[in-house]
């Protein structure tokens, strides 16, 4: 499914707070499913492009934080491909702080 589906399947079926999704994109194509573990690989054995698990709240009952948390949620995925910095911390800067 392209990204607009994702963002549609995801906030029609949102996983529980205690749920682990697997979500992962393969060019601009991208899937998702609930997990028991992080333990698993993909069903043609090839590695995509980019994955990750997440488990956490998802703001469903607002859909303008829907939106901003599916968008920040995909950056993340996306940057671990080169398609920019998510670093949010300066590399200059030393951690952790002991002043």
């Amino acid at each position: 499914m392209n990204r607009e589906e994702l963002r549609r399947d995801m906030y029609s079926h949102p996983p529980g707070p205690d749920e682990v999704v697997y979500i992962e994109r393969r060019g601009d194509e991208y899937t998702w499913r609930r997990v028991r573990s992080r333990a698993g690989t993909s069903s043609d054995g090839g590695l995509p492009d980019a994955w990750m698990y997440y488990s956490g709240g998802w703001p469903r009952e607002d859909p303008e934080r829907w939106d901003a948390f599916f968008d920040d949620l995909l950056a993340e995925l996306d940057a671990m491909t080169g398609a920019g910095d998510r670093c949010r911390w300066p590399l200059d800067d030393p951690w952790p702080h002991l002043h």
